[in-house]
């Protein structure tokens, strides 16, 4: 009989272990996976998280089911589409980069023709397909009248649509964080 309950507590502490490893408690448990990315947001309710560099802060604004979330080095302006704030010319622009969620009812992959659909206006410029939190996003260039040339990546998973964007010269940096972005 002894045997048997040592056998199956040794079952259940690994168990108990692969649980844990598997990252079903949190991002805590995933390593950083970019040595210039330090710092971690994670999102409880979307059940996300994402690796952003050290000394950028977060700005998270909700209202009505649409999310934002604007990450801007401490000692830059934020774009200034997401503040509100009169428009800037592109070169005057801080690091920064933003995170929109909304609620979508339809199912993914995103396409640029989806995309015009809803934006008719809407520049796509080198349209590319990448994988990022095992969803197939949709990676192009555009333009906003206000701020100038920006770096978009759209995808959708479980019901939101994720669109992240930056100015076309964070392009690199957007790339970097979106490499960390995971669901938990």
């Amino acid at each position: 009989m002894n045997k048997n309950l040592l056998i199956i507590l040794i079952l259940l502490v690994v168990a108990g272990a692969l649980w844990y490893l598997r990252g079903d408690n949190g991002g805590e448990n995933y390593p950083f996976t970019n040595p210039e990315l330090t710092e971690r947001y994670e999102d409880e309710g979307l059940g996300f998280f994402v690796d952003y560099p050290e000394g950028f802060m977060v700005n998270n604004t909700e209202e009505e089911n649409v999310k934002v979330l604007v990450f801007s080095k401490k000692d830059s302006d934020p774009p200034a589409r997401l503040a509100e704030a009169p428009a800037k010319r592109a070169g005057e622009a801080g690091e920064s980069f933003q995170i929109f969620i909304m609620p979508y009812d339809e199912p993914g992959p995103i396409t640029p023709e989806r995309i015009l659909i809803d934006q008719p206006e809407m520049i796509i410029k080198d349209p590319q397909t990448v994988e990022i939190a095992e969803e197939e996003a949709l990676v192009f260039f555009s333009t906003d009248p206000d701020i100038g040339d920006v770096r978009e990546v759209w995808f959708v998973h479980s019901g939101h649509l994720y669109q992240s964007s930056t100015y076309a010269k964070y392009d690199e940096l957007l790339a970097k964080v979106m490499k960390t972005f995971r669901f938990k």
